[in-house]
């Protein structure tokens, strides 16, 4: 008998606008809970005046009493390759994107992270790095 694989719960899937620097700024922006107290944030679709630096702090303060682990997704689109990439934010508030398969996201997150990438990815999920 074939074991059904449990994927976190999805918990967020929205588009994100606020004001940064006095103009409108946006990203797409999704959550997973992987386990009590842990959060998973997908950001994409970043624009407008709104940048990683600033938003990751704001999504931070969203959940106080979770860890927060934060990716980033570039969809591809017909200019540019995507890829997807864990996020860190140093002490000094940079932010520094390592580049991650998109399989090995898939395989945690489960069929929700390719299903509800941004509907203008020309990329076909997989392996996209």
């Amino acid at each position: 008998m074939a074991v059904e694989r449990a994927y976190p719960e999805m918990i967020r899937d929205e588009q994100y606008a606020r004001h940064f620097n006095g103009w409108e700024g946006y990203a797409h922006v999704r959550a997973w809970r992987p386990a009590p107290n842990q959060v998973t944030v997908m950001i994409s679709g970043l624009g407008g005046t709104c940048t990683l630096e600033e938003l990751l702090p704001l999504l931070r303060d969203e959940y106080p009493d979770d860890a927060t682990e934060f990716f980033f997704h570039m969809p591809t689109d017909w200019r540019e390759l995507g890829y997807y990439a864990a996020l860190t934010m140093n002490a000094d508030g940079t932010v520094v994107q390592t580049r991650i398969a998109g399989n090995a996201l898939a395989a945690r997150l489960g069929p929700t992270l390719y299903a509800t990438d941004d509907p203008d990815d020309e990329s076909i999920g997989g392996d996209s790095p």
